[in-house]
């Protein structure tokens, strides 16, 4: 009896292949698009095209019937690309099963809209951080449910035809999404080590703002772009903590880090989105400020002079006052270099210094 359910199994673990051999391509899509809409309509694409594929192919269960390996990526693109890759992955599918048609079409279409639902209520029930094999084992256990819209067709029809897919389908649908979501869960922790080796490099790891590698790598892009293009204006601004010495000398060094880490977060609450800020070395902070012009930078700089100024800082032993002095230096045609604009800025904090602290300098040379 259960010999003629080996041939459906052989072909289906066949093609199988092919689709874990698609998914593949899953890795190169979370790495390459960060932004989620993009993201998930390329994942939706991906897992809709392997599903035409798969289709293209297909075991023929009887005259216009046909069944493949397209419930497992179709109920596998909620949980790996969204809602916007389940929307997109549904559609090319529904479209190939009427495009290729036969006797089994409306059942084929209302089977994919099942997957459809159950993949829909699986993302939104788990969330993703939060998935095991035991969550796509229930998956695995529930998408042949689409099977019973074969009873579309007239009963008598149905009947045995149903009888006849029921235990491959379940078979291979546990066994493929059980096994292609480890797959995909891998490359998943693969993208998510890479980020934080990224961060990890390029990141301060007392204040959490990003170190000076990558101030400079950035600063030297922005650079480059406004020389090139004449473009639009983009300023620096340097910030000191004053006598920042004698707070370590007479609080401490660890209540000394306290103050950096609060100045900084005092900074980071201040600057626009699209500002990039530093620690440049010590206890010194930089802004590099896109599309600024020096007006707007000296009122950045202020905004945050005031707001330390107004701060008392809570060191467990008592609180102390603590000021900042800031230099500010603006992009123009007579600059040659980043570095340039970076000495201008620093010649324009250490200025403010010698003026007695607590107070903002504008480069001399500013455009």
């Amino acid at each position: 009896m259960y010999a003629e359910y080996f041939p459906i199994v052989s072909d289906l673990v066949h093609r199988l292949g092919l689709v874990a051999l698609i998914s593949m391509g899953y890795g190169s899509i979370i790495r390459g698009f960060s932004q989620p809409l993009t993201r998930g309509c390329m994942v939706g694409l991906l897992f809709g095209c392997s599903t035409i594929l798969s289709m293209l192919d297909p075991v023929l269960v009887d005259a216009g019937i046909i069944i493949d390996a397209r419930s497992i990526l179709l109920a596998l693109s909620a949980p790996f690309g969204g809602f916007i890759a389940l929307a997109v992955a549904t559609t090319l599918t529904i479209i190939a099963r009427i495009i290729i048609g036969g006797n089994g079409v409306y059942a084929g279409v209302a089977g994919i809209m099942i997957i459809c639902l159950i993949s829909f209520i699986f993302r939104f029930a788990y969330q993703p951080k939060t998935y095991t094999w035991k969550h796509f084992l229930i998956l695995g256990l529930t998408v042949p449910l689409y099977g019973l819209s074969i009873f579309i067709l007239p009963f008598e029809q149905a009947l045995p035809i149903f009888q006849r897919i029921a235990l491959p389908m379940l078979t291979l649908s546990v066994t493929g999404i059980v096994l292609i979501s480890l797959f995909l869960q891998r490359e998943l922790m693969r993208f998510d080590q890479v980020k934080v080796l990224e961060v990890d490099a390029h990141t301060d790891p007392l204040t959490n703002l990003a170190n000076r590698r990558l101030f400079d790598r950035v600063a030297r892009r922005t650079f480059r772009k406004a020389a090139s293009t004449g473009g639009e204006l983009f300023s620096l601004v340097m910030i000191d903590i004053d006598s920042f010495k004698s707070i370590n000398d007479h609080w401490g060094h660890s209540n000394g880090d306290l103050v950096l880490i609060e100045i900084s977060t005092i900074i980071r609450s201040l600057v626009r989105k699209s500002d990039l800020v530093a620690r440049y070395g010590g206890e010194e902070i930089t802004i590099l400020m896109p599309a600024a012009p020096s007006g707007e930078a000296m009122a950045m700089a202020e905004a945050i002079r005031r707001r330390v100024n107004e701060t008392f800082f809570d060191l467990g032993r008592g609180q102390t006052h603590v000021t900042v002095s800031a230099g500010v230096a603006t992009f123009g045609p007579h600059h040659q270099s980043i570095t340039e604009l970076i000495e201008e800025a620093d010649v324009a904090l250490y200025r403010a210094k010698r003026l007695g602290r607590n107070r903002i300098e504008l480069a001399t040379m500013a455009a």
